[in-house]
């Protein structure tokens, strides 16, 4: 009796749902450049944001970051791991970003913490 009730809850444990459904990375997949931050911040107007690319690559499961300016959008430049469920891409430190791609354009939004004032930045890429 107490096989079945465990092997019914492992069950009930493994089954997947919609909501849980791994992340969308084909939607992802390639290049990226930044082209506007919108966030409770300022930047000089000389400010370049499309001198800072990313790349998305699924089979590996990595988002390479580079800038070629002296600020540093998104993430730190380098190779970073990701992964994550539906519409959200989860990295090893803890952050967490909301995505949304509508034909060429992809809007990440930062996760805010809702204990911190004005974190909320959203990133948007073109290809």
């Amino acid at each position: 009796m107490k096989f079945n009730l465990v092997a019914i809850l492992l069950l009930f444990f493994i089954s997947c749902s919609d909501d849980d459904r791994i992340i969308d990375d084909l939607a992802l997949e390639g290049d990226w450049v930044l082209s506007n931050v919108i966030c409770f911040c300022s930047f000089t107007e000389d400010v370049d944001f499309s001198l800072t690319t990313i790349n998305f690559d699924p089979r590996r499961g990595m988002v390479t970051v580079d800038h070629e300016s002296d600020y540093e959008f998104f993430r730190k430049s380098g190779e970073h791991f990701y992964g994550g469920q539906a519409n959200r891409i989860n990295f090893s430190d803890g952050a967490v970003f909301f995505f949304e791609t509508q034909e060429d354009q992809l809007t990440l939004t930062f996760e805010d913490n809702p204990d911190i004032a004005d974190d909320e930045v959203t990133y948007i890429f073109n290809r």
